[in-house]
């Protein structure tokens, strides 16, 4: 009797390098990636589509999930007709290449555990790396300004990258099956990133973190037998942390507690007038203005600084306005049915983490960047839709679903 032929585990490097890739945008002008000989993203996209034809090749199977990122194609093709400034042409050009590139990426080299784990072990590791450059190497943002930066970038990114991996690190802490040691670091590496991040003063991310534990710790069900402990754990690792920021005090921590206080900056008096703005053009454009529409609003002054750059800093708002009712609604559905979809799998430390990121993620999303600069949301997103639910089977765990139907039909049994 021949043995069970069980299909050979995918290579993790494709996820490793989609871990970097949806992050080269804000890491290619770093001054320690000037010996890169071509533009970072385009090396790395080369790269991934490669990676992605030979995993095709190598399993013979696309996964039925890939509806996912050609149906947000479809959709978002709507906002193609009423393009009027280069700047629509240049974000619609580098979604359909290089965010669509990035969503058929999270499709086919997502589709099994170790692949998924080694994509968040890259994401922690580029945020240790991140939080390690603002440390060693900051920039400030102005000769007079504590605010720091990863050089090369802007703030609101070098939060997320180090804000993203603390998060990892976090959740494995937690929820995490190792040795008690290695979860003591875990959650002291998390916590000494969230110290650096918030000296970059960015509140969007610090915000998004807390709202992803919170929404995690309530609804997966992996912390249902410890949801009490878990809590108690991250209130207190949160407030000892909080009390050793505070006695450091620094100009990045007094915008964030300033922010959460309710106090009212320049910044977020700007995101009040571009959310608002966006807004009342959505109710007049029911089929959109077309992208990068919201740079030719006349009334909105910004727009002559930036050059007709501007974007309201929410994406579904961005969506909404410039692809047109119909794509807005669709997105909103799309986000909501991943968000459910991980919550019932949510079951392991892998799958609660990328709950926990997706949340962070759309969080993030609704406070600042474009469709572009929220690659990861896209990403995780995707994801979703490839991990399977678990369920116990004889004392262990077991994948179920259609998301196994790959696995089970590249057994063959023996006669």
């Amino acid at each position: 009797m021949r043995a069970e032929k069980i299909r050979r585990p995918g290579g993790t490097f494709g996820a490793v390098v989609l871990a970097v890739f949806v992050h080269s945008g804000s890491l290619k002008s770093n001054p320690l990636l000037a010996w890169v000989p071509i533009d970072l993203t385009v090396l790395l996209g080369a790269l991934l589509a490669v990676l992605i034809f030979v995993e095709i090749i190598r399993t013979g199977y696309i996964p039925r999930a890939i509806w996912v990122p050609l149906t947000i194609a479809a959709t978002m093709l709507l906002g193609l007709a009423r393009i009027q400034t280069s700047y629509g042409a240049d974000k619609a050009a580098s979604f359909f290449t290089i965010t669509m590139l990035a969503l058929i990426a999270a499709v086919i080299l997502l589709q099994e555990d170790g692949q998924r784990r080694a994509f968040l072990g890259a994401l922690a590791g580029l945020g240790v790396v991140v939080a390690l450059l603002v440390t060693v190497f900051p920039e400030r943002t102005a000769e007079w300004s504590e605010v720091v930066t990863l050089a090369g970038t802007n703030t609101i990114s070098t939060s997320q990258m180090i804000v993203a991996g603390a998060v990892i690190l976090g959740m494995y802490a937690v929820v995490g099956r190792n040795s008690t040691y290695r979860r003591v670091i875990a959650a002291f590496s998390a916590g000494v990133m969230l110290f650096i991040a918030l000296g970059t003063g960015s509140r969007g991310p610090i915000v998004a973190v807390a709202i992803s534990i919170a929404i995690a710790l309530l609804l997966a069900p992996v912390f249902s037998r410890r949801r009490v402990r878990s809590v108690i754990a991250i209130c207190v690792v949160g407030g000892v942390g909080l009390f050793i920021a505070l006695q450091q005090g620094g100009e990045g921590l007094s915008r964030v507690l300033g922010f959460l206080a309710g106090e009212q900056d320049t910044s977020t008096a700007a995101r009040t007038v571009l959310w608002s703005t966006a807004l009342n053009h959505i109710s007049q454009l029911p089929f959109g203005g077309g992208w990068g529409y919201f740079g030719t609003i006349p009334e909105l002054a910004i727009n002559a600084v930036n050059g007709g750059q501007a974007y309201p800093h929410s994406v579904p708002l961005e969506i909404a306005l410039e692809a047109g009712w119909l794509t807005g609604l669709f997105f909103v559905i799309l986000v909501f049915a991943s968000f459910v979809r991980l919550v019932r799998r949510a079951q392991d430390p892998t799958s609660v983490m990328f709950l926990v990121l997706l949340v962070f993620t759309i969080t993030n999303a609704l406070l600042s960047g474009d469709i572009n600069d929220n690659r990861l949301m896209w990403v995780l997103i995707a994801s979703a839709w490839v991990m399977p639910i678990r369920t116990a089977v004889n004392g262990g765990d077991a994948m179920s679903g259609s998301d196994a139907k790959p696995m089970a039909t590249a057994q063959k049994a023996g006669g």
